[in-house]
């Protein structure tokens, strides 16, 4: 089934692990150029780290799945590890930033990017070892939804905080 080879997903692996990797480069050049201004700002740092984790956690992900012949329950393995980790640094520079902010919508918009950015690769290595539930579909949501938010804090990291 094509939701749980992962030859039939190779080039999706192949331009994401590069498109993830070109942008994680891109977000460390903005964080070595505004590291004064971002130290500034308690938010600003747990933001970058957060930013960086999806990134290369996205990396992480394309990387073994791009591994050859391996079993689809190793695999699984592999994607929830990485999908927890990811989700636990997520969570974790989350709650850092929701100690200094004082308005509910900031509060739930953080909360909400960090779930949408990292919830979807736990569901896809949880399903892809029950064989079952969506696979790589899942993860193809976590590509979408991680690159999305990284660039979104990007933005923030390198245009915003010059306002």
């Amino acid at each position: 089934m094509t939701a749980y080879d992962p030859e039939m997903w190779h080039e999706l692996f192949v331009m994401t692990g590069g498109a993830a990797a070109a942008l994680a480069g891109l977000i460390f050049v903005a964080v070595s150029l505004n590291h004064e201004a971002i130290l500034e700002i308690p938010a600003l740092p747990a933001l970058a780290a957060r930013t960086l984790s999806i990134l290369i956690g996205l990396v992480l992900f394309c990387l073994v799945s791009l591994a050859p012949a391996q079993p689809r329950v190793v695999l699984g393995i592999e994607i929830l590890a990485i999908g927890l980790a990811l989700t636990a640094v997520v969570l974790v520079t989350t709650f850092r930033n929701l100690r200094g902010a004082d308005q509910t919508r900031w509060r739930v918009s953080l909360v909400g990017l960090a779930i949408i950015g990292s919830i979807p690769a736990v569901v896809a290595g949880a399903s892809l070892i029950a064989g079952k539930g969506g696979g790589f579909y899942w993860l193809l949501t976590e590509f979408v939804t991680g690159i999305v938010v990284a660039v979104y804090y990007g933005w923030i990291l390198l245009i915003e905080i010059r306002r």
